[in-house]
């Protein structure tokens, strides 16, 4: 009798799923059991089958065995139209938006209210427009997708699964890009629903997130469930221990080494955006061999159309400089400044950092074909494209079959660690990045960072843009704060507060 009542506080029930692709099991006799009107958190390393087992509930995939109980009855979908009937909803990673249609119609696309034949947008608009002011998400409704930054993205498919009213709703990564007010306005959202009996699945990497906002947590490891716990039988370090498998201490292993010659001084700089906009406003700094300077900022703050001036990707404004080793940089391609010895690491890692319909090593040479070429200007040499690709794929640990393989077959995770692998071993004087931990897991975070400590101390000049400060203040030597266009001084490592660079974000002093 017990068990029974047990079973009938779960909305939802996962009982013994397997899938696999080829060779790989990714999801291994799995269990989970989600209770109705809780936030259930679901966590592990990079390819541990946590987006596996949520594509099978949303109808992407069929698992291979095993039973998906809902609400007590066993259900089948054959497709996420089926599964968003059934009131499963998700917010995928990796975002799902048609980039040529506005906001507003990303959000209703399919979900239209209509009076007749015809689609009632005013109706529509109205639902869409109170959502995005009670969850505080500032997003320009009017505007194409493909002209947005990818933090707004995000944004847009959190509103567009709130639109559709799941009853389960799973977030995959949902505040990777968010800022510190938008993932406010996401946590209140989350409550909100909760407190009206909605059920939410919340896979994420950011464990002060989990013991912020779940109820209860499952965790996953190479595709099998290593156990459920509630957040009050355990603390951060354990729940990170049962992820990875061993200790995990969080903490940047920074090296005190001299700093070599000023390699990239940037003086005066003004960027407009798409819009005419000056995003960017007479900014100065430099970096030097060896440094690792940190760029701060909540999202929209200029840091996008700075970095993209850098790169060679928008052109600066009249009486900029931008110089590497004394060359200026201001009439040069991308191209060019890769064979100057310049990398970057982007934000977006699907747009950007790869092709995902192409094959992993067609994604792990880009821009290395550029710099460092390959014996025949007329013919690839496969054979050392498969040792470039295989060092990367091993020293970074990136989880794959084989090199051959679409770069969409790989988590979220691994595609960024192939995209860090790719422009870190390409022997770069300078190396502009973006985000370099976003989506993934504890473990792979602290590689990360030493891989990138480990650049500085070789002499590489390291210009580090992140939207988490705490990535900020582990690594960086120096720190710059944007905001508004502008930059504030945040002081040497450990020279400032977390606190003080929070106002100096919000355009405050210390």
């Amino acid at each position: 009798m017990k068990n029974q009542r047990e079973q009938d506080a779960y909305i939802l029930r996962m009982v013994d799923i397997r899938k696999t692709f080829g060779e790989l099991v990714a999801n291994d006799d799995v269990n989970l059991n989600v209770k109705k009107g809780s936030v259930h958190a679901l966590v592990g390393e990079n390819g541990a089958g946590k987006s596996t087992l949520m594509n099978i509930l949303s109808g992407m995939y069929r698992p291979d065995s095993g039973d998906i109980i809902l609400n007590g009855k066993r259900v089948t979908f054959r497709n996420s139209l089926e599964a968003t009937q059934a009131g499963i909803g998700m917010v995928h990673q990796e975002f799902m938006l048609y980039s040529r249609l506005t906001v507003f119609e990303n959000i209703i696309l399919g979900f239209e209210y209509k009076t007749g034949p015809l689609i009632n947008r005013q109706v529509c608009r109205k639902q869409v427009e109170e959502i995005c002011q009670k969850y505080r998400f500032n997003i320009p409704l009017d505007e194409v997708i493909k002209e947005l930054p990818v933090a707004m993205l995000q944004q847009v498919e959190i509103v567009k699964a709130l639109y559709r009213g799941s009853d389960i709703l799973i977030l995959d990564e949902p505040t990777s890009v968010l800022t510190p007010s938008g993932i406010e306005g996401l946590f209140d959202a989350i409550r909100f629903l909760v407190s009206g009996g909605k059920t939410i699945i919340l896979i994420t990497h950011k464990l002060r997130e989990v013991f912020e906002i779940a109820d209860n947590i499952t965790v996953l490891k190479d595709g099998k469930e290593v156990g459920s716990i509630t957040p009050r039988e355990t603390d951060q370090k354990h729940l990170a221990s049962m992820m990875v498998g061993r200790e995990v201490f969080m903490q940047a292993n920074r090296r005190e080494h001299p700093f070599g010659e000023e390699l990239l001084r940037v003086k005066n700089l003004s960027v407009k955006d798409k819009d005419g906009i000056l995003r960017v406003k007479n900014a100065s700094f430099s970096v030097r061999a060896g440094e690792i300077v940190g760029l701060a900022g909540v999202a929209g703050s200029g840091q996008q159309q700075l970095v993209e001036a850098l790169f060679g990707l928008r052109e600066p404004e009249a009486g900029s400089e931008i110089t590497f080793e004394g060359i200026s940089l201001l009439k040069m391609t991308p191209a060019q400044r890769r064979k100057l010895g310049i990398g970057y690491v982007p934000q977006d890692r699907m747009k950007e950092g790869t092709n995902p319909n192409a094959s992993i090593w067609e994604s792990a040479i880009m821009g290395y074909h550029i710099a460092h070429g390959f014996r025949s200007k007329f013919w690839l040499d496969h054979k050392a494209i498969d040792a470039f690709t295989d060092s990367i794929v091993e020293e970074f640990r990136v989880k794959r079959q084989k090199n051959t393989d679409k770069v969409r077959s790989l988590s979220g995770g691994n595609i960024q660690k192939l995209v860090v692998g790719r422009e870190c071993l390409q022997k770069n004087k300078l190396l502009i990045v973006e985000d370099p931990t976003r989506g993934i897991d504890v473990g792979a975070i602290e590689f990360i960072w030493e891989k990138i400590i480990d650049l500085a101390a070789q002499g590489v000049a390291v210009l580090l843009v992140s939207h988490e400060l705490n990535e900020i203040l582990q690594l960086s030597d120096r720190i710059l704060v944007a905001y508004s266009g502008e930059l504030a001084d945040g002081g040497r490592n450990g020279e400032y507060t977390e606190e003080q660079i929070g106002y100096l974000m919000l355009g405050g002093s210390v």
